[in-house]
Protein backbone atom coordinates (compact mmCIF):
# COMPACT_ATOMS: atom_id res chain seq x y z
CA UNK A 1 0.00 0.00 0.00
CA UNK A 2 1.22 3.51 -0.83
CA UNK A 3 -0.14 6.95 -0.03
CA UNK A 4 -1.08 7.38 -3.72
CA UNK A 5 -3.31 4.29 -3.93
CA UNK A 6 -6.93 5.27 -4.59
CA UNK A 7 -8.01 2.21 -2.62
CA UNK A 8 -5.89 1.18 0.36
CA UNK A 9 -6.17 -2.24 1.99
CA UNK A 10 -4.89 -3.49 5.33
CA UNK A 11 -5.71 -6.84 6.96
CA UNK A 12 -5.27 -7.70 10.64
CA UNK A 13 -7.07 -9.91 13.17
CA UNK A 14 -9.34 -11.32 10.47
CA UNK A 15 -10.55 -7.83 9.50
CA UNK A 16 -9.92 -6.17 6.14
CA UNK A 17 -9.97 -2.36 6.21
CA UNK A 18 -10.64 -0.81 2.81
CA UNK A 19 -9.92 2.90 2.75
CA UNK A 20 -11.08 5.10 -0.10
CA UNK A 21 -8.17 7.48 -0.66
CA UNK A 22 -8.73 10.30 -3.15
CA UNK A 23 -8.61 13.18 -0.65
CA UNK A 24 -8.27 15.85 -3.35
CA UNK A 25 -11.86 15.12 -4.45
CA UNK A 26 -13.27 13.99 -1.09
CA UNK A 27 -12.95 10.35 -2.18
CA UNK A 28 -15.12 10.72 -5.28
CA UNK A 29 -14.70 7.63 -7.44
CA UNK A 30 -13.52 7.72 -11.05
CA UNK A 31 -13.36 4.65 -13.31
CA UNK A 32 -9.84 3.72 -12.20
CA UNK A 33 -10.73 3.95 -8.51
CA UNK A 34 -13.92 1.97 -9.10
CA UNK A 35 -11.94 -0.76 -10.84
CA UNK A 36 -9.55 -0.85 -7.87
CA UNK A 37 -12.45 -1.03 -5.43
CA UNK A 38 -14.07 -3.89 -7.34
CA UNK A 39 -10.77 -5.81 -7.44
CA UNK A 40 -10.17 -5.20 -3.73
CA UNK A 41 -13.64 -6.39 -2.77
CA UNK A 42 -13.27 -9.49 -4.93
CA UNK A 43 -9.92 -10.18 -3.24
CA UNK A 44 -11.19 -9.90 0.34
CA UNK A 45 -14.30 -11.86 -0.58
CA UNK A 46 -12.15 -14.77 -1.73
CA UNK A 47 -9.71 -14.57 1.20
CA UNK A 48 -10.76 -17.09 3.85
CA UNK A 49 -8.55 -15.32 6.39
CA UNK A 50 -10.80 -12.26 6.14
CA UNK A 51 -13.87 -12.67 8.32
CA UNK A 52 -15.18 -9.08 8.36
CA UNK A 53 -14.65 -5.93 6.28
CA UNK A 54 -14.59 -2.22 7.14
CA UNK A 55 -15.00 0.42 4.43
CA UNK A 56 -13.94 3.94 5.35
CA UNK A 57 -12.60 7.14 3.88
CA UNK A 58 -10.66 8.57 6.79
CA UNK A 59 -11.65 11.50 9.02
CA UNK A 60 -12.38 14.14 6.37
CA UNK A 61 -14.77 12.38 3.97
CA UNK A 62 -16.32 8.98 3.44
CA UNK A 63 -17.14 9.24 -0.26
CA UNK A 64 -18.78 11.88 -2.44
CA UNK A 65 -19.92 9.39 -5.05
CA UNK A 66 -19.08 9.53 -8.72
CA UNK A 67 -16.34 11.92 -9.86
CA UNK A 68 -18.58 14.20 -11.94
CA UNK A 69 -15.71 16.19 -13.40
CA UNK A 70 -14.51 13.05 -15.14
CA UNK A 71 -18.07 12.12 -16.11
CA UNK A 72 -18.28 15.26 -18.27
CA UNK A 73 -15.65 13.76 -20.58
CA UNK A 74 -17.32 10.37 -20.91
CA UNK A 75 -19.30 9.01 -23.83
CA UNK A 76 -22.59 7.23 -23.28
CA UNK A 77 -20.80 3.88 -23.46
CA UNK A 78 -18.15 4.95 -20.95
CA UNK A 79 -20.75 6.30 -18.52
CA UNK A 80 -22.81 3.13 -18.83
CA UNK A 81 -19.69 1.04 -18.13
CA UNK A 82 -18.98 3.15 -15.04
CA UNK A 83 -22.50 2.63 -13.72
CA UNK A 84 -22.02 -1.09 -14.24
CA UNK A 85 -18.92 -0.82 -12.04
CA UNK A 86 -20.89 0.96 -9.31
CA UNK A 87 -23.52 -1.77 -9.50
CA UNK A 88 -20.77 -4.38 -9.28
CA UNK A 89 -19.58 -2.73 -6.06
CA UNK A 90 -23.12 -2.97 -4.70
CA UNK A 91 -23.37 -6.59 -5.76
CA UNK A 92 -20.13 -7.44 -3.97
CA UNK A 93 -20.98 -5.56 -0.79
CA UNK A 94 -24.28 -7.39 -0.60
CA UNK A 95 -23.15 -10.71 -2.04
CA UNK A 96 -19.90 -11.32 -0.18
CA UNK A 97 -21.01 -13.49 2.72
CA UNK A 98 -19.08 -11.57 5.36
CA UNK A 99 -20.08 -8.64 7.59
CA UNK A 100 -19.53 -5.30 5.83
CA UNK A 101 -19.18 -2.25 8.06
CA UNK A 102 -19.18 1.35 6.82
CA UNK A 103 -17.21 3.69 9.09
CA UNK A 104 -18.40 7.12 7.99
CA UNK A 105 -16.77 10.46 8.72
CA UNK A 106 -17.50 13.62 6.77
CA UNK A 107 -19.81 13.62 3.74
CA UNK A 108 -21.39 10.47 2.33
CA UNK A 109 -22.95 11.88 -0.81
CA UNK A 110 -24.72 10.23 -3.73
CA UNK A 111 -22.87 7.03 -4.58
CA UNK A 112 -21.00 7.35 -1.28
CA UNK A 113 -24.23 7.18 0.70
CA UNK A 114 -25.34 4.32 -1.52
CA UNK A 115 -22.15 2.37 -0.79
CA UNK A 116 -22.77 2.88 2.93
CA UNK A 117 -26.35 1.65 2.52
CA UNK A 118 -25.05 -1.50 0.81
CA UNK A 119 -23.09 -2.40 3.95
CA UNK A 120 -24.51 -4.47 6.79
CA UNK A 121 -23.82 -1.85 9.45
CA UNK A 122 -23.14 1.89 9.44
CA UNK A 123 -21.29 3.69 12.21
CA UNK A 124 -20.94 7.47 11.89
CA UNK A 125 -18.56 10.04 13.29
CA UNK A 126 -20.07 13.22 14.67
CA UNK A 127 -19.00 15.15 11.56
CA UNK A 128 -20.76 12.81 9.11
CA UNK A 129 -23.40 14.11 6.72
CA UNK A 130 -25.66 12.37 4.23
CA UNK A 131 -27.20 13.60 0.98
CA UNK A 132 -28.48 12.20 -2.34
CA UNK A 133 -28.12 14.97 -4.96
CA UNK A 134 -28.69 12.82 -8.05
CA UNK A 135 -31.92 14.59 -9.04
CA UNK A 136 -30.08 17.93 -8.98
CA UNK A 137 -28.00 16.62 -11.88
CA UNK A 138 -30.96 15.03 -13.63
CA UNK A 139 -29.79 11.52 -12.70
CA UNK A 140 -31.15 8.83 -10.39
CA UNK A 141 -29.89 6.45 -7.72
CA UNK A 142 -27.90 3.25 -8.15
CA UNK A 143 -26.31 0.64 -5.90
CA UNK A 144 -29.67 -0.77 -4.86
CA UNK A 145 -30.49 2.37 -2.87
CA UNK A 146 -33.98 2.61 -4.36
CA UNK A 147 -34.87 -0.47 -2.31
CA UNK A 148 -32.33 -0.56 0.50
CA UNK A 149 -32.78 3.02 1.66
CA UNK A 150 -36.53 2.60 1.93
CA UNK A 151 -36.02 -0.60 3.90
CA UNK A 152 -33.66 1.18 6.29
CA UNK A 153 -35.43 4.46 6.99
CA UNK A 154 -38.96 3.96 5.72
CA UNK A 155 -40.74 5.31 2.67
CA UNK A 156 -41.11 8.86 3.98
CA UNK A 157 -37.45 9.50 4.73
CA UNK A 158 -36.33 7.66 1.61
CA UNK A 159 -38.41 10.10 -0.44
CA UNK A 160 -37.05 13.07 1.57
CA UNK A 161 -33.53 11.99 0.66
CA UNK A 162 -33.99 10.77 -2.89
CA UNK A 163 -36.70 13.10 -4.23
CA UNK A 164 -36.28 16.25 -2.14
CA UNK A 165 -32.52 16.29 -1.53
CA UNK A 166 -32.58 16.41 2.26
CA UNK A 167 -29.19 16.62 3.96
CA UNK A 168 -28.88 14.82 7.29
CA UNK A 169 -26.25 15.24 9.96
CA UNK A 170 -25.03 12.30 12.02
CA UNK A 171 -27.60 12.66 14.80
CA UNK A 172 -30.49 12.95 12.35
CA UNK A 173 -29.22 9.89 10.49
CA UNK A 174 -29.09 8.04 13.80
CA UNK A 175 -32.63 9.04 14.74
CA UNK A 176 -34.13 7.66 11.53
CA UNK A 177 -32.05 4.48 11.55
CA UNK A 178 -29.69 5.24 8.67
CA UNK A 179 -26.79 4.65 11.06
CA UNK A 180 -26.92 2.61 14.26
CA UNK A 181 -24.45 4.59 16.33
CA UNK A 182 -22.58 7.91 16.40
CA UNK A 183 -19.11 8.32 17.90
CA UNK A 184 -16.48 11.08 18.07
CA UNK A 185 -14.35 11.39 14.94
CA UNK A 186 -11.19 10.41 16.80
CA UNK A 187 -12.80 7.16 17.96
CA UNK A 188 -14.42 6.09 14.68
CA UNK A 189 -11.78 3.67 13.41
CA UNK A 190 -11.21 2.10 16.83
CA UNK A 191 -14.91 1.54 17.44
CA UNK A 192 -15.43 0.14 13.94
CA UNK A 193 -12.53 -2.26 14.47
CA UNK A 194 -13.97 -3.43 17.80
CA UNK A 195 -17.27 -4.24 16.10
CA UNK A 196 -15.53 -5.96 13.18
CA UNK A 197 -13.29 -8.11 15.38
CA UNK A 198 -16.31 -9.26 17.36
CA UNK A 199 -18.14 -10.14 14.13
CA UNK A 200 -15.06 -11.92 12.79
CA UNK A 201 -15.14 -14.31 15.73
CA UNK A 202 -18.58 -15.63 14.82
CA UNK A 203 -18.98 -18.86 12.89
CA UNK A 204 -18.34 -17.99 9.23
CA UNK A 205 -21.01 -20.28 7.81
CA UNK A 206 -23.69 -19.10 10.22
CA UNK A 207 -22.79 -15.49 9.42
CA UNK A 208 -23.01 -16.16 5.69
CA UNK A 209 -26.41 -17.84 5.96
CA UNK A 210 -27.76 -15.06 8.18
CA UNK A 211 -26.64 -12.40 5.71
CA UNK A 212 -28.25 -14.34 2.87
CA UNK A 213 -31.55 -14.44 4.74
CA UNK A 214 -31.42 -10.73 5.55
CA UNK A 215 -30.66 -9.84 1.93
CA UNK A 216 -33.72 -11.58 0.52
CA UNK A 217 -35.95 -9.20 -1.50
CA UNK A 218 -39.23 -10.14 -3.23
CA UNK A 219 -38.30 -8.37 -6.48
CA UNK A 220 -34.87 -9.93 -6.79
CA UNK A 221 -31.57 -8.09 -6.42
CA UNK A 222 -30.52 -8.34 -10.07
CA UNK A 223 -33.83 -6.84 -11.17
CA UNK A 224 -33.35 -3.90 -8.80
CA UNK A 225 -29.84 -3.19 -10.12
CA UNK A 226 -30.92 -3.55 -13.76
CA UNK A 227 -33.83 -1.15 -13.31
CA UNK A 228 -31.58 1.43 -11.65
CA UNK A 229 -28.96 1.13 -14.40
CA UNK A 230 -31.55 1.71 -17.13
CA UNK A 231 -32.87 4.78 -15.33
CA UNK A 232 -29.55 6.52 -14.63
CA UNK A 233 -28.04 5.81 -18.06
CA UNK A 234 -31.18 7.16 -19.76
CA UNK A 235 -30.86 10.33 -17.70
CA UNK A 236 -27.20 10.77 -18.63
CA UNK A 237 -28.08 11.03 -22.32
CA UNK A 238 -30.28 14.12 -21.96
CA UNK A 239 -29.03 17.59 -22.92
CA UNK A 240 -30.02 19.08 -19.56
CA UNK A 241 -27.90 16.57 -17.65
CA UNK A 242 -24.91 17.20 -19.91
CA UNK A 243 -25.29 20.95 -19.36
CA UNK A 244 -25.47 20.56 -15.60
CA UNK A 245 -22.41 18.32 -15.52
CA UNK A 246 -20.49 20.69 -17.76
CA UNK A 247 -21.36 23.65 -15.53
CA UNK A 248 -20.20 21.67 -12.51
CA UNK A 249 -16.89 20.89 -14.21
CA UNK A 250 -16.47 24.58 -15.00
CA UNK A 251 -17.18 25.43 -11.35
CA UNK A 252 -20.26 27.50 -12.04
CA UNK A 253 -23.90 26.97 -11.10
CA UNK A 254 -26.38 25.69 -13.67
CA UNK A 255 -28.61 28.40 -15.12
CA UNK A 256 -32.27 28.47 -14.22
CA UNK A 257 -33.21 27.39 -17.70
CA UNK A 258 -31.21 24.18 -17.50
Amino acid sequence: MTETDAIQLTIADGVAVIRLHRPQVLNALNPAALAELVATLESVGADNAVRAVIITGGERAFCTGEDLREATRQSHQQFSAQIDQFQRVADLLRGIRKPMIAAIAGPAIGGGLEIAVDCDLRIAAGNASFNCPELHWGLSVTNGASVLLRNLVGDGWARELLMFGATLDAEQAHRIGLVTRVVPVAELQERAMEIAIKAARHDARATALTKELLNADPRGWTQVLAAETDAVVAGFETDSVQARLASFAERRSPTASV
